[in-house]
């Protein structure tokens, strides 16, 4: 029995580190996604990894879930970083609500910005959006990286268009 309590015992211990490893890495947060120097979205960080964000130079984040965070905006205001919420309703996400969007990355201009949903659905569509539609990246470099994540339901696959036929006029001006 001490030998079995023993084994046991060692192989909780040789996992630790590995587990702490494991969650001391921002590329670790649910479904993170680095898509240039300056922007990344992810699913929903803890208090660690919100911590890691802050390590790692980001400098705001957005929260595209509906409901209450104001104790996610007191823990990330803490850290000196802003916090911003765009209620983004996940069955009728709007234009107005990525029009709210471009205006918050156009304050930012060059600071890094982690824009994060629940499992980075929300977050993956708006910044493929964002990319495209305002930043001139590649369509299907930025739909593989989009598409990595999930791949956008009926609903979002309208809201994508519909931002799209918004934007294309803006787009053919650059």
């Amino acid at each position: 029995m001490k030998n079995i309590t023993l084994v046991i015992t060692l192989f909780f211990l040789l996992l630790q580190p590995m587990a702490y490893g494991k969650s001391a890495s921002i590329e670790n947060i649910k479904n993170f996604s680095l898509l240039s120097e300056t922007l990344a979205s992810a699913g929903m960080p803890n208090q660690s990894e919100f911590e890691l964000v802050q390590q790692n130079g980001y400098q705001h984040i957005i929260n595209l879930i509906p409901g209450d965070f104001s104790d996610e905006n007191k823990m990330v205001s803490a850290l000196d970083m802003s916090f911003d919420q765009i209620a983004v309703d996940w069955n009728d996400p709007t234009l107005a609500d990525f029009q709210h969007f471009v205006r918050l990355m156009k304050a930012y201009n060059q600071d890094k910005v982690l824009v994060h949903c629940r499992l980075n659905y929300r977050a993956s569509a708006f910044t493929y959006l964002y990319q495209t539609t305002q930043l001139g990246v590649n369509e299907s470099a930025a739909q593989s990286k989009m598409q990595a994540i999930w791949e956008p339901n009926e609903t979002w696959l309208k809201f994508i268009n519909k931002v799209q036929e918004h934007y294309k006029p803006l787009q053919k001006n650059k």
